[in-house]
């Protein structure tokens, strides 16, 4: 089994708001490593795009950042 197929199989049993977790940051790891080199402004802004639509980032930041540590206690 390739990661891959892996990494599917196991996103397959998440709530859907935890499999949207995974997908933002496999598009960041996308973004951040890209197959060939891409000015700077460009990374950013592809960045800013992903971010843009994402469920789990629309609230206040303060308000993500305190659920997080929650879920650590």
């Amino acid at each position: 089994m390739t990661t891959a197929e892996a990494v599917y199989e196991l996103v397959k049993t998440l709530p859907e708001d935890q499999a949207n977790m995974v997908l933002v940051f496999a598009e960041f790891l996308h973004v951040k490593f890209p197959s060939s080199p891409s000015p700077t402004s460009q990374l950013l802004s592809s960045y800013l795009r992903i971010l843009k639509n994402s469920p789990n980032f629309n609230e206040d930041p303060v308000e993500i950042q305190q659920g997080l540590r929650s879920e650590w206690d």
